[in-house]
């Protein structure tokens, strides 16, 4: 994609509130997925899912556990997307699988999956291993620098920050695919993750609203803060 065309798409890109009864065509939301799988990740571990809700009555429910939101009511395509933080040690022994049939395993490659990644997602029964560890790196940070081991809670927030970075790329490409998209946060976490059948350790981080937007569909112009209050040199 040209730069100017990328440059374009996070330009039109707006939060979406009110949309069009047209379809999305699988082929254009299976390349935006595929392009949100790109997406970077805390050690590439990726622990995103993406659910398309197609029952139309799952799609009631979900539309009422988005407190019935009016994106959620209108868009012909709803998304679940949900964040995985225990599925560390199945996405690992998948990336050595991918890195094996690439030829011999890198030392590096090895060390870090194989000791490094344990080392920082095992938090052991009840998450008991979490406060120490994290005790441990401060400790250590006194006298050099040193990596937060991560409990439980620190391992949640990184996993969510890795699937909102995958959600921010689904996005963009389906704006640049000439489509619309409405991240919703406010929901009901317990009827969305009873709804979804989503098991303990599994979260829903936001869902996505995807059509095309109707002359309504924006509510307001956009309002930036200051660059100076995002951006800041040292």
């Amino acid at each position: 994609m040209p730069e100017s065309a990328f440059y374009a798409a996070v330009e039109s890109r707006r939060t979406v509130r009110d949309f069009l009864p047209d379809p999305v065509p699988r082929e254009v939301l299976d390349r935006a997925l595929d392009a949100a799988r790109l997406a970077p990740s805390s050690s590439n571990l990726q622990p995103w899912e993406f659910i398309i809700i197609r029952d139309p009555k799952v799609r009631q429910a979900a539309n009422a556990a988005c407190l019935d939101q009016q994106p959620a009511k209108t868009a012909p395509v709803l998304i679940a997307l949900v964040t995985h933080r225990d599925t560390w040690r199945r996405n690992r022994d998948e990336i050595l699988r991918i890195f094996k049939g690439r030829g011999p395993l890198r030392p590096s490659q090895a060390a870090y999956y194989r000791r490094i990644v344990p080392l920082i997602y095992t938090t052991g029964p009840f998450g008991i291993l979490g406060p120490l560890k994290r005790f441990f790196s401060r400790v250590a940070s006194l006298f050099k620098p040193t990596p937060n081991l991560m409990s439980r809670s620190d391992i949640r927030i990184m996993a969510h920050k890795s699937t909102a970075l995958a959600a921010a790329t689904f996005m963009l490409a389906m704006r640049a695919e000439g489509y619309d998209t409405c991240p919703m946060e406010g929901f009901d976490p317990w009827r969305a993750e009873a709804l979804l059948g989503l098991p303990r350790g599994v979260e829903v981080n936001m869902f996505l609203a995807v059509g095309r937007r109707s002359d309504t569909g924006v509510w307001w112009d956009r309002a930036l803060m200051p660059r100076e209050w995002a951006v800041r040199e040292i």
